[in-house]
């Protein structure tokens, strides 16, 4: 039996477990425990039915090889520090994928991946480790999306369009057919990514426009 536990109580959190309520409809292995989190304020909370268990602590506790967690936090950069900690205390991870998605046969996925109602991955596609593909966002042929990258809803990504790790594409973002998005950057909301953003940069506007670079880069 796959025993799930969520880290990130928070809304992005909560809408990670009703898909997984949603797969363990179909799924009987499936069993969905709880959540851990950081803020103590919501310690022995019931949130979508599933109770906050408590901290990092609480894996002290369990059996760690009868566990496997899923990271459901929206930025990437915290999210790449978490699911970190997770790996060095052994956890193994899960992909959580949506009933209402559509996963082509012929894509590839890594581990820890969210994908959300009616998102789609298309043929030839690539989605690394713990990234999330949110809500009515399309994945089109041959295009890759590295690890941590955000995808919120409604952004479409054309065909052999490269998304470098922990990029962050804001709600309704497009990006056009061949062009690559550096690691690290942020693509504003409702923007159309015509040409190649480099990496750590925020560009926003149609077409997109870079207005600054990072200050500190997320280092592997």
């Amino acid at each position: 039996m796959k025993r799930v536990i969520i880290i990130g109580a928070g809304g992005h959190g909560r809408e990670v477990a009703d898909i997984l309520h949603h797969q363990a409809q179909s799924d009987s292995d499936l069993s969905v425990l709880g959540f851990i989190d950081e803020d103590r304020t919501l310690h022995h909370r019931v949130i979508s039915s599933l109770p906050v268990l408590g901290d990092w602590s609480w894996f002290q506790t369990v059996d760690r090889n009868e566990i496997a967690v899923v990271c459901a936090v929206g930025l990437p950069q915290i999210r790449k520090r978490l699911t970190e900690q997770a790996r060095s205390i052994g956890l193994s991870f899960v992909n959580v994928i949506s009933p209402l998605a559509h996963l082509s046969p012929y894509a590839k996925i890594g581990e820890g991946l969210m994908m959300f109602p009616h998102s789609v991955a298309g043929t030839n596609s690539f989605i690394g480790d713990h990234a999330i593909v949110n809500a009515g966002a399309t994945i089109s042929h041959d295009t890759r999306v590295g690890r941590y990258a955000t995808i919120n809803p409604g952004v479409h990504l054309a065909g052999n369009v490269l998304i470098g790790d922990g990029c962050y594409l804001g709600i309704g973002s497009s990006v056009i057919h061949g062009v690559s998005i550096g690691a690290w950057t942020t693509v504003g909301a409702g923007a159309v990514v015509i040409k190649d953003l480099p990496d750590n940069a925020t560009a926003v506007g149609v077409p997109a426009t870079v207005i600054k670079a990072k200050e500190e880069a997320c280092h592997e």
